[in-house]
């Protein structure tokens, strides 16, 4: 399995970890860790071969330019376990990107999994799951309160995650070396 991501530079990066370490420190949640790196999903993939994406990843990183962006408050899924995350301003640049790739992937055979579908794809960048229980909501939402919920950042590269022993590592990254682009 592959997600294809935007991740996230110094010092946003570091802001995010800062919230991952006060949920750790307050309630001993981990699980975020298993993707140890600041980001925004764009889908998950499964059958088609690293090299096919490549091409497509470095042809289309090579056109497009690096995206600001901005995430505020915090959100929920609840199902089929807890994440809480926060919630990614979704811009029309950051749909084109996310509409193209998902596309253009998809052409190549790949099984992309329906979770980030063009209808249902929520953007954000999660600050707890795997090891969040329902029970534990009300004392991580506590934990965040005083917490900075704004972020504005910048987007430079698309990064390929695979799964390999007990988390996610990028596989490759893809500068976003065209004109940068406001959103």
């Amino acid at each position: 399995m592959s997600t294809l991501a935007l991740t996230l530079h110094e010092p946003d990066a570091r802001k995010v970890r800062a919230l991952w370490a006060v949920l750790e420190q307050r309630l001993g949640l981990r699980g975020v860790r298993e993707v140890p790196f600041p980001h925004v999903t764009l889908f998950g993939c499964d059958g088609v071969e690293t090299p096919r994406i490549q091409e497509i990843l470095k042809d289309y990183s090579h056109r497009t330019g690096p995206i600001d962006l901005s995430a505020v408050g915090l959100g929920i899924f609840l199902k089929p376990s807890p994440v809480l995350y926060l919630p990614v301003i979704r811009t029309p640049r950051l749909t084109a990107i996310h509409q193209h790739l998902w596309h253009a992937v998809g052409a190549l055979g790949a099984q992309r999994f329906p979770l980030y579908n063009l209808e249902r794809w929520i953007p954000h960048m999660t600050l707890a799951q795997g090891d969040l229980r329902a029970e534990h909501l009300p004392e991580a939402l506590n934990a965040l309160r005083d917490a900075e919920l704004e972020l504005r950042f910048q987007v430079r590269n698309l990064t390929i995650f695979d799964f390999i022993g007990p988390r996610f590592e990028p596989a490759e990254r893809y500068p976003l070396l065209g004109e940068p682009i406001t959103s």
